[in-house]
């Protein structure tokens, strides 16, 4: 593949940032250009199998969705290359025909997200406030007259102030946008022009002000997400030199072999060259019992190792993968902006143009340019109108933050609260991963206590899931394990154990097989249980079986409450699973979630929330890992919970709920609501106090300065009505 300047050099699949089936998003130096961002997504809508293409100057990235039966990703990153090179060239961004080179489907981490520049946003709110407070104390203290044109100090120290305004304004009219800005910037230079330097002081300080608030906002956001990272290690083991070195995550290479211990999480993709082990691959796969693997096993980064020593040869590593992705969400999230927002966007252009008219009409009846520059100076200056939206979406989405909730941007927020259709996935999400003891059956003449205590003392040393669980009921029961004087381990069958001379097996039917013990009887006895999806266990003594143990993922003590807010919220309910339908159906119908679609893979998950789409609803799809992926980008809202572990999930869905409680799920819907009231709050106060301010003005009762005093008084009464959803609880 050829390679684009643009790029820094690199080909175009090394700017990947995230792949699934159906779905890839990457970036570019060259798409912060807007107009090259435009061009590139309207011609790739274009091209053959392409459902969707968005583009996020303000990130540089772009989301292309398509059709994996009809286009390949050679296809389309030979397409993207060829569009990037000829903008670089100056060409019109036209679809074209390029060749399919092959690449590699490991994506590479994207530039880090710029932090924000607090500190000189905190330099630029006080040097304005004390230029004010200055300004009030000649004025109104010392009474000292002073000239306020634009050639006075205090006129040049405001032009100073005002100019990247003025600089952004005239930016916008270079490029044929109207905007804020814009606004501002001429209402500024007419201020000064005018004499009003006080004017224009009090509206540069109110714009820096609400600068200084989203800036406090993000940066507090991004602290608290700093802190849910603190869950993940970010050093491993390497060999070097056959000797097991700590390095950091970040220096792993492709190649490395990574030696992994039982707790640790795994941070490569790769292969087992050395040793075997369990490990939990339910933040991939769903699945609740972990997995044994083996020489030659692939392993997934986000998995667990829950038993055994396994040397992986890395195969794909990332670049401070987990702490760049979830670093973006923040500076993703105020690009991403919320429907809301343009509403309020839109309602402050009709302000301003409403502004002069009404400054037209008053100069035309008053024949008082005064009274008209003040009506223009309430109106054409619409900062708490402007704000009233974003204000409001930045404190949600920083409280959420600190509540260890990520939301992508203030548009997934406003839409959370009216979906009308939950999808639900059971596994991890309805369930719990925590696995319990459900039903202990006697296959001979032992009591279940007795059952109990001869599998706790075989499993007395074994920390695997389900060995805890029975230790957790053995000792639920009083019961205390006994001695043994011999125990040996099966990695992924279970454990033999000599107690008091006699031996003792406690695992799977791979145990039983081993030992040609006999299972015929005891299989009939655990059918019931098989079919209700728990998984069994064994227990034999001297070669004859003596019980058996039915262990499941309970479901999670909220579940039941979560599912019945939802159904009184109106919210159609429809749980989709991998689990077989005997086990989901019986779930289904004790939580009263009378749609149920069971044993269905990634894909046909993603096809259901399509399906239910294409009816009308829209969908939100609450999942815990990668299996649920596709459904979670498919669906219009998707929920992650529980994603401490799995940086997939995190970049799949458009919610993270890193803590693993499905509460959250209701608390953003709340959330969610109260921010649009506040919103309405405050589009009623911007609009009542603009409408009072622009009659007192043109009646004469108000001044060009107190038009500005009037702009303080009601953007600081929105910025504290916004400011409200800071400390926002969940109602009951």
């Amino acid at each position: 593949m050829k390679n684009d300047t643009a790029t820094n050099s690199k080909p175009v699949s090394d700017l990947i940032r995230h792949y699934l089936p159906g779905r890839v998003r990457f970036q570019a130096p060259r798409l912060h250009n807007r107009q090259v961002a435009a061009g590139i997504a309207s011609a790739l809508g274009a091209f053959s199998g392409v459902r969707s293409a968005e583009a996020n100057p303000a990130c540089g990235s772009l989301l292309i969705r398509y059709d994996k039966d009809s286009c390949t990703i050679q296809a389309l990153l030979a397409e993207i290359e060829s569009l990037l090179l000829k903008s670089l060239s100056g060409l019109s961004v036209q679809a074209s025909s390029a060749a399919c080179p092959e690449i590699s489907s490991c994506g590479c981490a994207a530039p880090p997200a710029q932090p924000v520049n607090l500190p000189g946003l905190k330099r630029r709110f006080w040097g304005l406030t004390a230029t004010v407070a200055a300004l009030f104390i000649r004025n109104r203290l010392i009474s000292t007259p002073f000239t306020g044109g634009l050639f006075s100090p205090f006129g040049l120290l405001t032009a100073a102030f005002a100019l990247p305004l003025v600089r952004r304004g005239f930016s916008n009219l270079h490029q044929k946008k109207i905007n804020l800005d814009t606004f501002l910037g001429g209402s500024l230079m007419l201020a000064i022009g005018a004499g009003e330097v006080e004017t224009a002081l009090e509206i540069l300080w109110i714009d820096s002000g609400a600068d200084l608030m989203k800036g406090w906002v993000t940066e507090r956001s991004r602290k608290a997400i700093s802190e849910i990272l603190e869950i993940s290690g970010h050093h491993t083991f390497v060999l070097r030199d056959s000797v097991e070195v700590e390095v950091p995550v970040t220096s792993l290479k492709p190649g490395d072999v990574v030696v992994l211990h039982t707790g640790e999480k795994v941070c490569v993709d790769g292969e087992v060259v050395f040793g075997e082990g369990l490990v939990d691959e339910s933040p991939i796969t769903g699945r609740a019992e972990p997995v044994h693997l083996t020489l030659g096993s692939c392993v997934h980064a986000g998995t667990f190792i829950t038993g055994g020593v396994i040397h992986v040869q890395a195969r794909c590593v990332g670049d401070r993968t987990y702490l760049a992705r979830i670093l973006r969400l923040v500076e993703e999230s105020q690009a991403n902006r919320a429907p809301v927002e343009g509403v309020a966007d839109r309602l402050a252009r009709k302000t301003v143009a409403a502004g002069f008219a009404a400054a037209a009409a008053t100069l035309l009846v008053t024949r008082n340019p005064w009274r008209a520059f003040t009506v223009l100076m309430v109106m054409a200056c619409p900062c708490a109108t402007s704000l009233a939206a974003s204000s409001a979406v930045s404190s949600a989405l920083h409280t959420a933050a600190q509540r260890r909730i990520l939301i992508k941007g203030g548009r997934y927020l406003e839409a959370v609260g009216s979906a009308d259709l939950v999808c639900l996935d059971k596994t991890g999400t309805l369930t719990a991963n925590h696995p319990q003891v459900c039903e202990i059956i006697s296959a001979g003449r032992l009591s279940i206590n007795e059952i109990l205590l001869l599998a706790c003392t075989g499993e007395a040393h074994n920390h695997h899931p389900l060995a805890e669980a029975i230790k957790e009921r053995a000792a639920a029961e009083g019961i205390i394990p006994l001695p043994h004087s011999q125990c040996d381990y099966y990695l992924g069958k279970g454990i033999r154990a000599i107690l008091e001379g006699r031996e003792i097996l406690v695992g799977n039917h791979k145990l039983l097989t081993q030992f040609t013990v006999p299972r015929s009887t005891a299989e009939k006895l655990a059918a019931p249980l098989i079919r209700r999806g728990l998984t069994i266990i064994y227990l034999a003594r001297d070669r004859t079986i003596e019980g058996i143990l039915g262990i499941e993922n309970p479901q999670r003590p909220e579940t039941a409450s979560v599912v019945s807010k939802l159904a009184d919220q109106g919210c159609k309910l429809v749980m989709v699973t991998g689990d077989e339908s005997a086990t989901a159906e019986e779930l289904s119908k004790s939580l009263g979630i009378t749609h149920c679609h069971s044993s269905l893979l990634p894909e046909q998950k993603a096809d259901l929330v399509s399906s239910l789409q294409a009816e009308g609803y829209q969908v939100i799809m609450v999942g815990d890992g990668i299996n649920d992926a596709l459904a979670l980008t498919r669906a219009d809202i998707g929920i992650a919970m529980g994603v401490a572990g799995s940086e997939v999930a995190i970049e799949a869905a458009d919610i993270a709920l890193v803590d693993d409680s499905l509460a959250g799920v209701l608390y953003v819907r709340d959330l969610s609501r109260q921010t649009l009231r506040v919103v309405n709050q405050n589009f009623a106060l911007a609009t009542g106090t603009n409408v009072i301010g622009a009659a007192a003005g043109a009646l004469g009762i108000m001044g060009p300065v107190a038009a500005g005093l009037l702009h303080i008084v009601h953007t600081l009464g929105i910025l504290a009505n916004s400011g409200r959803l800071l400390d926002y609880r969940q109602t009951k």
